[in-house]
């Protein structure tokens, strides 16, 4: 009786804590999102600064409060604030301070068209950071005018790919991974098979960093035209013996090539920028969220981020979820007020199955109103797929797209278990039960195989139906190979180079709507599903965490399709670039 009292104090106290937190979180929420910035344009500020750290590129409000240094800003709403703040006759400098720019390359030039557009109203941009790297440099080279701290140094290293081989580490844990690829350029796998580049991944990776390298210098090279005294190639390769004979003064280094064009400390700056406007005393507080201010129109078009891997099933933060992310297409195309989506995609691929139900779920929506896709630094495989219909596509510069291809992977742990004197014993009714503790058979492999190359089949024919190209051609520019955004546009992967403003003119277009609301759709179910779907996802990390130990090895037929799934699935349409090009 005493057991079943504590037992029974115990629950109650969980149940109350529990909602005592939940209720502290909404609070908190409540709180943040009224004090978190004033939205009062100071009509008498001259200068507007810019100075993000982390710019959100998806349009998922859920949880920024949670997250370290995110601007309040997303990227769509800090180019529609420099375009608001372009036609305000108050405003006559734009300060970007971009000391720890945390944004893609696609976002990049997307502000940098904002502020070429800003500077055409006959305003000022000035950049400023205490340390230039390849990407705030890259958004710095629209400015009118560069300028590094006295201490600071411009940091070039061109692109390069790094990948980590595990090859010979898995055979020294004994650990066999069968692969199962369809693409000669395909090379997710590569790390397990192989102990470097394949001749192939090695030339698709050359052609790639090679190709967006270019970009990046072009867009230099015009932006800093009568300012830059140097090559940037010969900057990189010849830092070292510059850097040597200015005596270790990188800032006047980088003064003289022509790469910035004054050097300040940073309390230097209010009176620099008080110069530019001729007013006594400015602030240099970050107020560029001042501008954002949303035109209201009955007409909206709709703008939404698919940021993430994508998976079968519910809400993952961070991932493309098929359910939820079809859902929340379906209720775009129940808004009868959105006219049209521009529709963001930034994803490196993931599960066949989802990737094809959000791509039907999609094409539904495009029959009612169009669609256009922008593909950000990454949309390859699985997000290649979803984009396939009758949408335009757009692809940045720096886009990684193609990697039209298919592979799976299937550890074997049995000589590894045996190592350690684990043996597993295993009992079966058929011959094709998959095991992560026996070798797969003749008959399994062969299953394997085949169903990877049907599905490299389905994609091709897929690719060939939706842009209306021969089955062979599309198969030349196949076979898991990467493309850059221009190679794309050449290979008819995508239609054209493109970015957000790009997007909306053609939606303008296809509409005929010129004036309308721009309507930031939130993919996430909401916060309380949100809190639930993290909590779900520690309680299931756990779950399958006891699934490996011996005394709880007997599966549910539940678990085991869940195991397939990933597998089998989810690894089919993947692109093993997400984090190694930079």
């Amino acid at each position: 009786m005493n057991f079943l009292k504590k037992l029974f104090n115990f629950v109650d106290f969980t149940r109350r804590f529990a909602i005592n937190i939940l209720f502290l979180l909404l609070v908190l929420f409540v709180l943040i999102s009224f004090f978190s910035f004033d939205t009062k344009i100071d009509s008498y500020s001259s200068v507007v600064t810019l100075s993000p750290k982390k710019v959100s590129e998806t349009t998922n409000t859920s949880y920024p409060f949670f997250e370290d240094d995110i601007y309040p800003l997303n990227l769509f709403e800090i180019i529609s604030a420099i375009n608001t703040a372009s036609k305000a006759d108050n405003v006559k400098v734009l300060f970007m301070d971009l000391s720890y720019l945390n944004v893609s390359y696609t976002g990049i030039i997307e502000i940098g068209e904002a502020l070429n557009k800003f500077k055409l109203a006959g305003k000022k941009v000035v950049s400023y950071a205490d340390f230039y790297d390849q990407k705030n440099y890259l958004l710095a080279s629209y400015a009118n005018e560069i300028i590094l701290n006295k201490n600071g140094m411009v940091l070039l290293e061109g692109f390069s790919s790094e990948k980590f081989f595990i090859k010979q580490l898995l055979e020294k844990l004994k650990i066999n991974v069968n692969t199962y690829i369809s693409g000669s350029y395909k090379s997710a796998l590569d790390a397990f098979t192989r102990d470097g580049f394949s001749e192939a991944d090695a030339n698709q990776t050359s052609f790639f960093i090679s190709q967006i390298w270019s970009e990046w210098k072009t867009i230099i090279s015009k932006n800093r035209k009568d300012n830059l005294s140097i090559e940037i190639d010969d900057y990189i390769n010849n830092l070292g013996r510059f850097t040597k004979e200015f005596l270790g003064d990188t800032a006047n280094l980088a003064v003289s090539k022509g790469l910035v064009d004054k050097i300040l400390y940073r309390p230097d700056l209010n009176n620099f920028l008080s110069s530019m406007v001729d007013e006594d005393k400015i602030s240099l507080k970050d107020n560029l969220y001042s501008y954002s201010k949303p035109s209201v129109s009955e007409n909206k078009f709709g703008v939404l981020v698919a940021s993430g891997d994508i998976i079968d099933g519910e809400y993952v933060e961070g991932s493309i979820s098929s359910e939820n992310f079809s859902r929340v297409l379906e209720k775009i195309e129940k808004n009868n007020s959105i006219k049209g989506l521009f529709l963001r995609i930034v994803s490196p691929g993931g599960s066949g199955f989802a990737s094809e139900r959000i791509r039907q779920r999609l094409k539904i929506l495009s029959e009612k109103i169009p669609v256009v896709i922008s593909m950000g630094d990454i949309a390859a495989s699985g997000g290649y797929w979803i984009s396939m219909n009758d949408n335009e596509i757009l692809a940045s510069p720096f886009t990684l797209t193609g990697s039209i291809g298919v592979w799976a992977a299937i550890p074997n742990f049995k000589k590894s278990f045996e190592g350690i004197g684990v043996l597993v014993d295993k009992i079966s009714t058929n011959d094709l039960s998959l095991s992560l503790t026996t070798p797969p058979n003749k008959n399994f492999s062969d299953f394997m195989q085949s169903y990877v190359e049907g599905s490299y089949n389905r994609f091709i024919s897929l690719v060939s139906t939706t842009r209306n190209l021969g089955i062979d051609e599309v198969n030349n520019v196949a076979q898991g190979r990467i493309w850059p955004g221009q190679a794309a546009v050449d290979n008819k992967l995508v239609d054209s180079l493109g970015i957000f403003q790009d997007g909306m003119k053609l939606l303008e277009d296809k509409t005929g709507i010129s004036s309308y609301e721009i309507e930031y759709i939130n993919p996430s179910p909401g916060l309380f599903n949100n809190i639930s779907s993290r909590l779900s996802s520690f309680v299931q990390i756990n779950f399958d965490f006891l699934q490996f130990l011996p005394f709880s090895k007997i599966e549910s037929i539940g678990s085991k399709r869940t195991i397939d799934t990933n597998l089998i699935c989810l690894l089919c349409l993947n692109s093993p670039y997400k984090e190694f090009i930079k």
